[in-house]
């Protein structure tokens, strides 16, 4: 196993049946490994913007108690419905933060193949995926 930067057609990464030995595999690797970087920088920008419309969502709530009992009727069922709504928007950001930590291992795992291509691939799919992604952040 290589400890530096080598280039080379042939790598095993990431599990055994990975297994890199001809020019059109390490052209499909790189292409996968780029398509996974791209992927990871669009989930974290959907992560900021789910976390933007929760916070919208939030400051958009009207307080309770600045209300007045004419214009507002009691319904204890409001804050039940709200307490579910708040419990599966808090499962859905920790299943991203999940699949975000999960890919960015993987990718941390692929640089450390320390193949050169791979590398590379890594680097022009993450500023591919920032070019496409962050804009995508300005433009709700």
């Amino acid at each position: 196993m290589h400890m530096h930067f080598f280039v080379s057609d042939q790598v095993i990464l990431l599990f055994d049946f990975w297994n890199v030995h001809s020019v059109a595999g390490m052209v499909l690797t790189v292409v996968i490994v780029l398509l996974m970087t791209v992927s990871y920088e669009m989930l974290k920008v959907e992560t900021v913007k789910l976390d933007q419309k929760i916070l919208d969502l939030m400051t958009a709530t009207p307080n309770v108690q600045d209300e007045t009992a004419e214009t507002l009727p009691i319904n204890p069922n409001a804050r039940n419905t709200s307490d579910k709504r708040w419990i599966w928007v808090h499962v859905l950001q920790s299943l991203l933060h999940i699949i975000q930590v999960v890919l960015s291992y993987l990718l941390m795992l692929c640089a450390m193949s320390y193949n050169v291509w791979v590398f590379l691939s890594i680097i022009a799919g993450a500023g591919i995926g920032y070019f496409v992604a962050h804009p995508l952040i300005k433009w709700q």
